[in-house]
């Protein structure tokens, strides 16, 4: 596993335990049903990478951390992201390097709340955008 996949693992693994809503991981493809939710789903958005000198390169990422609930009423809806965002953003202030995958979290970390939906399934999702600083050796 590479120390880009270790590190989004690492943003999911967090994901799932902020708040006090059990938070799943998405399942590999979009379901048909609310089942699975609130959910999480962390993938690559933006990066840009600085080579430094001929054996040093720095790559910062910008990841993306779904997360969504559902939408069948909007009071509760709203009552697990309020939960969900400041938990989230405290627990990636105890662990910058994420267990050391990163070199650090790039703050700040931005997040978006819009309603949208996973396949067929209408969801609150709140949208982490979360910069990574990575030091690499090149070859």
């Amino acid at each position: 596993m590479s120390i880009i996949d270790t590190a989004i693992t690492r943003l999911q693994q967090i994901a799932l335990e902020s708040a006090d809503t059990t938070i799943k991981s998405a399942p590999q493809y979009p379901v048909e049903s609310a089942s699975v939710l609130p959910m999480a789903v962390a993938h690559i958005n933006t990066g840009e990478a600085i080579v430094h000198s001929a054996g040093e390169a720095q790559m910062i990422l910008t990841v993306r951390v779904d997360i969504h609930v559902n939408l069948k009423t909007l009071k509760s809806a709203y009552q697990q992201i309020n939960g969900i965002i400041p938990d989230y953003m405290r627990r990636l202030g105890g662990d910058p390097t994420l267990n050391t995958a990163a070199a650090t979290i790039v703050f700040p970390v931005t997040v978006e709340v819009s309603a949208t939906q996973w396949n067929n399934v209408q969801t609150l999702m709140a949208s982490f955008s979360v910069p990574i600083k990575f030091r690499e050796s090149t070859l």
